[in-house]
Order: C-alpha cells, then sequence, then structure tokens
C-alpha cells in the first residue's frame, strides 16, 4: 500500500474531534518526571503521579502528622525549598506543571515546563508537556518542534506525544502526518482506544486508484 502524498488519502468529517482529544484526556501532559530521595520533592512526584494515574491521593506524614496541603500546594512548598536544586528541582516544576495541566491551567503549566528546561533541557517529559500543553492551547505550529524533541528524548508515556502531534499536524493540514502519528499511538499502545477512534475517520487508497 502506498502512501506517497495527503492526497492519496482522505479523512471522513467528525464535528467537535480537536475539542474531543482534550475532552477525553486523550493526549494531556501525563508524564511526570522522579524525583528521588526524602522530602517535599519527592513528596510532590508520588502526588503527580498518583493524580496524573487518577489513584488516591493521600496526603504525607512527615514528623508524625498529617500535611493538609493539595497536590499543587505540595510542590509549591517543595520549591521554596533552597536546598532543590538540578534535575530534582526541574523535576518538580514539571511534577507541577502536569498537575496544573490537569487543572486546565495551560498556561501556569506551560511556566513550569518551560522553567524546568532552562534549568536541563534533557528531561524529554519537559518537551513532551511543554507540547501538549501548547496543543491544548491551540499552539499548534509552536508544539510540534516541542513535541518532536520529546520523543527524540524518550519521554516517559511516549505514545501520548505522538498522538499530541497528530493532532497539532492535522489542524496545520499535515494529514499524512497526521495519519501516520496516530498509526504510532495505536501500535505503541494497542490497548488504547483514542487513536483507534481518530484512525478510523481516514480512508487510505492505493497509489493509481
Amino acid at each position: 500500500m502506498s502512501l506517497l502524498t495527503k492526497h492519496h488519502f482522505t479523512k471522513m468529517a467528525l464535528a467537535g474531534v480537536f475539542a474531543l482529544c482534550v475532552g477525553l484526556q486523550a493526549g494531556p501532559a501525563r508524564a511526570v518526571v522522579i524525583v528521588l530521595g526524602e522530602g517535599l520533592a519527592q513528596n510532590c512526584y508520588e502526588a503527580a503521579y498518583a493524580v496524573s494515574k487518577n489513584l488516591m491521593y493521600i496526603p504525607p506524614v512527615l514528623t508524625g502528622s498529617q500535611i493538609d496541603l493539595t497536590p499543587v500546594q505540595l510542590c509549591n512548598a517543595a520549591l521554596e525549598q533552597p536546598t532543590l536544586v538540578g534535575r530534582n528541582l526541574a523535576g518538580t516544576r514539571v511534577n507541577r506543571g502536569v498537575l496544573l495541566f490537569l487543572e486546565g491551567k495551560h498556561a501556569a503549566a506551560l511556566e513550569d515546563f518551560e522553567a524546568a528546561l532552562q534549568i536541563d533541557d534533557s528531561i524529554g517529559e519537559a518537551h513532551a508537556n511543554r507540547g501538549a500543553s501548547l496543543v491544548a492551547m491551540k499552539r499548534w505550529a509552536d508544539s510540534i518542534p516541542a513535541i518532536t524533541k520529546g520523543i527524540e528524548l524518550q519521554a516517559a508515556e511516549i505514545e501520548k506525544s505522538y498522538y499530541n502531534r497528530a493532532i497539532a499536524n492535522e489542524e496545520l493540514g499535515n494529514v499524512r502526518g497526521a495519519y501516520f502519528d496516530y498509526m504510532k499511538a495505536s501500535e505503541m499502545k494497542p490497548e488504547w482506544e483514542a487513536p483507534k477512534m481518530q484512525l478510523a475517520r481516514f480512508m487510505v487508497r492505493k497509489k493509481g486508484s
């Protein structure tokens, strides 16, 4: 089967498809960064992981008493610690950004991801999540280089990066690129239904047909 140009296949219309991608939580920023060691930064990571996986969040117990803080407040407290530096600081900014993204605060999340990259631009999750935020903000062209960098750095949950890039490509008229990115997302996580739903909108034609 040949797919040489976007003219060799067409997509069937599906109302609201682009709003669907965020509304279904299909490709949001959920790739948290592991922060090792003890203290609030580790607690921030654990909270971000739990919330991003839809698990029950239990506030940590420190010095014999439970801390009554929301996950974002916990990350705020971690970031106020002067001893938090380097990759752990960058990772904590990513983890707070994930929490902010999931609250729908995409601009604030973007600030955290970009701040993380200023500290350590080798963190794939920071690039991938920055791209996801840009997609959520409909900054399609800006999102593609960020997502591609996250893919190159093997960010966690990389299938979501392919899915997000597919959305941006389709909005920009790169139907061929969108098709292959949806396909890659589906191949990398076969049990995930969202890419399959998107692929069902495409009709692939053989060259010359």
